[in-house]
């Protein structure tokens, strides 16, 4: 479907923990889910631990589950540095098999858009469905995709912020977007400038990114045909009604009989 490395922005760790602080929202949230739930507790594309790491910490048994071996070694630093104990695994979540159950899965950090093809999809969930207890909760969410933003500012140049790479370059992020409304696919085209002291030195590099989106039937739907049913869906981490103009679709499911 694409023919580039669409997680190739995430492998700077330094820059992605920069620009995707953890919101305390967001943690109040699967705080409160996992008091629900209990452990232990599986994190789907945990990144950098910015999720998993606080769980831990309220004494939550933790796996983390990753693909990118650069996100799960600064995630192990990190929790080694915060005296916690984590079990991180680098792996293909789509062909996980790790002979447990547990009481919570989840993916955050809109990491389900990153599954593009029908194919990915089923693999996910398949991985999620074999490994949640049959009482246990899967949670993630999805951006809402509404229209008449994905239809609007097609190829317009926008500012993306600033920050500093690993490598301790000052990097200028702009982006230009698109949407693709047949296979609901956002395409992103970064532009980052680079320099060192003198931005008249700069250097230009671009990098490609694309989400998927879902619609809230198309979703349910989805989720029913592999094996969930969707218990609640908010349009937010505060937990507020899904609505039209809702920033997200923050789904909580329960496992049914297949």
């Amino acid at each position: 479907m694409i023919d580039f490395d669409n997680l190739e922005g995430y492998r700077d760790t330094v820059a992605y923990d920069s620009l995707n602080k953890l919101k305390e929202i967001e943690e109040r949230f699967f705080v409160d889910l996992a008091q629900r739930s209990g452990g232990p507790i599986l994190d789907i594309a945990c990144g950098t631990g910015r999720l998993t790491i606080p769980l831990a910490k309220q004494g939550y048994e933790m796996t983390g589950v990753d693909i990118i071996p650069e996100t799960l070694e600064a995630a192990k630093k990190k929790a080694l540095n915060a005296g916690v104990a984590v079990r991180w695994i680098q792996a293909d979540v789509r062909q996980l098999e790790l002979q447990r159950r547990y009481k919570m899965i989840f993916t955050t950090g809109n990491s389900f858009q990153h599954f593009l093809d029908r194919e990915s999809q089923e693999g996910l969930l398949r991985t999620v469905y074999n490994h949640l207890e049959d009482d246990g909760v899967f949670t993630f969410e999805t951006r809402n995709p509404i229209l008449s933003r994905l239809a609007e500012d097609n190829e317009i140049v926008k500012d993306a912020g600033t920050y500093v790479d690993k490598d301790g370059n000052n990097v200028k992020s702009t982006y230009k977007r698109s949407y693709d409304h047949k296979n609901h696919l956002e395409y992103y085209t970064f532009t980052n400038r680079l320099w060192k002291e003198d931005e008249s030195d700069a250097v230009e590099v671009e990098e490609p990114f694309v989400l998927r989106y879902f619609f809230p039937q198309e979703l349910e739907s989805f989720l029913y045909y592999n094996g969930f049913t969707l218990e609640q869906v908010f349009g937010n981490f505060d937990k507020s009604s899904f609505q039209a103009d809702s920033p997200l679709i923050v789904c909580v499911c329960r496992k049914r009989s297949l």
